[in-house]
């Protein structure tokens, strides 16, 4: 019934399309959100290029490292890129879409049986976390005079965290749960995500301010968003991310 339900709403969606035009993204490995082997390259990327596909355009990806996804994106390489947070500075870079693409938890993943415990952000200075180094968490963290152990990949953190390397990994929610997906039954009895998240994370799609009618574009897209959401295709997207089927 999913199925064609899904099927069905992309079916309305062709109808309100006179011609097929073609854009190139960016993206990086994020997964679930984001992965060149995933269902749809990703729930965000899915998202995206369906939101795309209610206005007749046809969204492509090329996957690169995040870095290198920024710099191409901002000369005006790639039209947009998707899962950025507001962060301080880049509003000057980029055009964000009128709403994210989704509204995720940060949470902190443990062992339990580690004391790991905090009520408030000061609580935090008497441990020391592990963060990817390229999430926003690592300078948030620092000054706040937290310890930050830096990553180069999440998996890394779950095998540093099981090593009792620092106290606990602070990551995108269903970024952690995917993570505690791919353990194996004894290895998911050991760990678990604490109670109290740290913050609200917004994702959303980022334009260059250097393509050409980039304007039109992001009209465009927050169009077909709206669609999708006001159609209840993104409420079943959603679920499937959190059942797991974007692994």
């Amino acid at each position: 019934m999913r199925k064609y339900l899904l099927s069905l709403i992309l079916l309305i969606g062709s109808f309100n399309t006179f011609s097929s035009q073609e854009v190139l993204l960016g993206s990086g490995e994020w997964p679930p959100y984001a992965g060149k082997k995933l269902k749809g390259f990703g729930f965000l990327n899915d998202v995206v290029s369906t939101a795309f596909y209610q206005e007749g355009i046809t969204a492509t990806f090329d996957f690169k490292p995040w870095a290198r996804v920024e710099i191409e994106t901002v000369r005006g390489e790639f039209l947009a890129s998707p899962g950025w947070s507001d962060q301080e500075g880049r509003k000057d870079k980029f055009i964000f879409s009128e709403k994210p693409i989704i509204v995720d938890r940060t949470v902190f993943i443990q062992l339990i049986d580690n004391k790991f415990d905090w009520k408030v952000l000061s609580d935090l200075k008497k441990f020391t976390i592990g963060s990817n180094r390229a999430d926003y968490y690592v300078e948030a963290l620092t000054n706040l005079g937290v310890k930050v152990q830096e990553l180069n990949k999440y998996p890394q953190g779950i095998k540093m965290l099981f090593a009792k390397r620092f106290d606990a990994l602070i990551v995108n929610e269903s970024v952690g749960k995917k993570l505690i997906r791919d353990l194996s039954p004894q290895e998911q009895a050991k760990i678990k995500i604490h109670a109290l998240p740290y913050d609200e994370n917004l994702s959303f799609l980022v334009f260059s301010k250097n393509y050409p009618n980039v304007e039109s574009f992001v009209e465009k897209y927050n169009s077909g968003f709206d669609k999708i959401q006001n159609s209840g295709l993104y409420q079943i997207m959603l679920h499937d991310l959190h059942q797991g089927k974007y692994d």
